[in-house]
């Protein structure tokens, strides 16, 4: 009898996300979000091995200069290379957002599938533990942080993904929840699967899709928060850029030079919008 119960019940998992996949095709608008994302992706990962002027080495002789063939997009007013700056500040912002979102989900996806997994005891503990630390807002938490340790940007992303993880904690509980009642999860309780084997045969497969969705509007929104904080310079500190740091002094030269302000900002708005772009791509897939 659990031979038989076992075969049907690995089956359902695959058959149940081919016809997931074959539900919607992509939008041209998600295609192009997420080629922007990939080679956003990828100037992060490779932006050692490009060729580019160093970041912070100044030329105070040719402050805000033009476009040209040295300075593909001019130079800043302590004329360091734009194109350089913008390159290692999409580095440096993707990274922390990457951090804050790895936190995020490391934290909150774990506790969502317990809880909406055993239920009872376990599920209000911790959906009571979330509501605690969604109520207070994310840059109070960040600031006492920052005054408490003086942590890096980094450190302080960390913080934020503990922000995060109650908000996916919430998202995989209720996902959990639907997922567990359905026929393979049950073929897998009758064939005698222990609890692990059940969470991670059957109910992770189920919330997949979820959790790459709130990896999509976590990761732009952390990206926003990294932008912010910098912009009051309790982020990325000088010499160091990012793309929060760009827009420092953007009020100064928004009219006399404004392509040092409004090309970092655009490439910040971009890769924000593609992100929910492909997120909100991914949440209408899974309603078809």
């Amino acid at each position: 009898m659990t031979e038989m119960a076992s075969p049907p019940a690995a089956a359902a998992v695959p058959r149940r996300f081919r016809r997931e996949r074959r539900s919607g095709a992509m939008s041209w608008g998600a295609r192009i979000s997420l080629l922007f994302i990939l080679i956003c992706l990828a100037v992060m990962a490779g932006v050692e091995l490009l060729p580019l002027q160093d970041p912070a080495k100044q030329d105070l002789a040719n402050t805000l200069a033009p476009i040209s063939g040295d300075h593909w997009i001019g130079t800043d007013e302590l004329g360091r290379d734009l194109f350089s700056r913008l390159m290692w500040g999409v580095h440096t912002s993707l990274l922390a957002g990457l951090t804050a979102v790895a936190v995020a989900v490391g934290v909150g996806l774990p506790l969502g599938l317990l809880a909406g997994y055993l239920g009872g005891w376990i599920d209000q503990l911790l959906s009571r533990l979330a509501d605690v630390v969604l109520t207070v807002p994310a840059l109070i938490l960040l600031l006492a942080a920052q005054t408490a340790l003086d942590t890096s940007i980094q450190g302080q992303m960390m913080v934020l993904g503990g922000i995060f993880a109650p908000r996916v904690l919430r998202v995989i509980r209720a996902e959990t929840l639907s997922v567990s009642t359905a026929a393979f999860v049950t073929a897998g309780r009758m064939s005698g699967a222990s609890h692990l084997r059940i969470l991670w045969r059957y109910l992770l497969p189920g919330v997949r899709a979820q959790v790459v969705v709130q990896i999509s509007y976590l990761l732009g929104l952390a990206m926003v928060v990294e932008a912010g904080i910098s912009f009051l310079g309790i982020g990325v500190k000088p010499p160091d850029s990012s793309l929060g740091t760009l827009l420092i002094g953007a009020s100064a030269m928004l009219s006399n030079h404004p392509h040092v302000v409004l090309v970092p900002a655009t490439v910040l708005t971009l890769l924000i919008l593609s992100l929910n772009v492909f997120g909100d791509s991914l949440t209408a897939q899974r309603k078809k």
